[in-house]
């Protein structure tokens, strides 16, 4: 089983662009978490991962290549696509023009308020997820939650009613914000074999709750930061 985290912002990112950790202080501190499979999912572009790959290799790590990006003003994680076709990726009928069986598409804290300015638009996909289900291949279990407060619940509650994968993924913007919530794939190491077992439902969820101070740190160290 592969220990997994498919949802991290590092050093780069050009929507937050405060992030100091670069991929590497991220491969350092994972492989001291034992974690196998990492991929770095800045907003809206590819960071390129062939600097750090036969580093990461060293430390037991594959890297995935990933992007958050914005579809319709919704964010969507996408992996193992280009550059090209993530620059490209504007509307939910690019996607589906594009993907292909090597691609996965996840879709991240799926039911959460997440809202931003200017217009504090709500950038999970929510309601859009069922329109669009025909191109999610998995949901996120995200770790920003308590034990007794969480957003997802639908989440579970839509995976298992469309038979479609949960995932579980820190959403890390520093690496001190991992292995609270993460996955442990049943696979081989490497890429093609890591998207297809999640497609097929080969992954467990391993997830803690938060305190609600923790919760509390990271939504406002976030906001702290946010351009108005």
């Amino acid at each position: 089983m592969l220990k997994s985290d498919l949802h991290l912002h590092c050093k780069g990112d050009p929507e937050d662009d405060y992030i100091e950790d670069t991929a590497k202080d991220y491969i350092n501190y994972a492989a001291k978490l034992g974690f196998n499979v990492l991929s770095f999912t800045n907003h809206g572009d590819i960071l390129d991962i062939k600097p750090f790959q036969k580093y990461a290799g060293k430390k037991g790590i594959v890297l995935i290549p990933g992007a958050e990006a914005h579809i319709e003003g919704k964010d969507v994680l996408l992996y193992n696509f280009t550059k090209k076709q993530v620059a490209g990726i504007k509307t939910f009928e690019d996607l589906r023009a594009v993907k292909s069986i090597n691609h996965l598409v996840i879709a991240p804290h799926p039911f959460y308020p997440h809202r931003e300015p200017p217009f504090f638009r709500n950038r999970s996909l929510s309601k859009l997820l069922l329109a669009n289900i025909d191109l999610i291949d998995a949901l996120e279990f995200c770790n920003l939650y308590t034990k007794y407060m969480t957003f997802n619940t639908k989440a579970v509650l839509a995976a298992k009613k469309h038979k479609l994968a949960l995932v579980g993924n820190s959403d890390a913007h520093n690496p001190r914000q991992m292995n609270t919530t993460y996955s442990l794939i049943d696979s081989k190491q490497n890429i093609p074999d890591i998207i297809k077992a999640i497609k097929q439902g080969r992954i467990e969820v391993v997830s803690t709750p938060r305190s609600a101070f923790s919760c509390f740190s990271i939504l406002l160290g976030h906001a702290r930061h946010i351009k108005f």
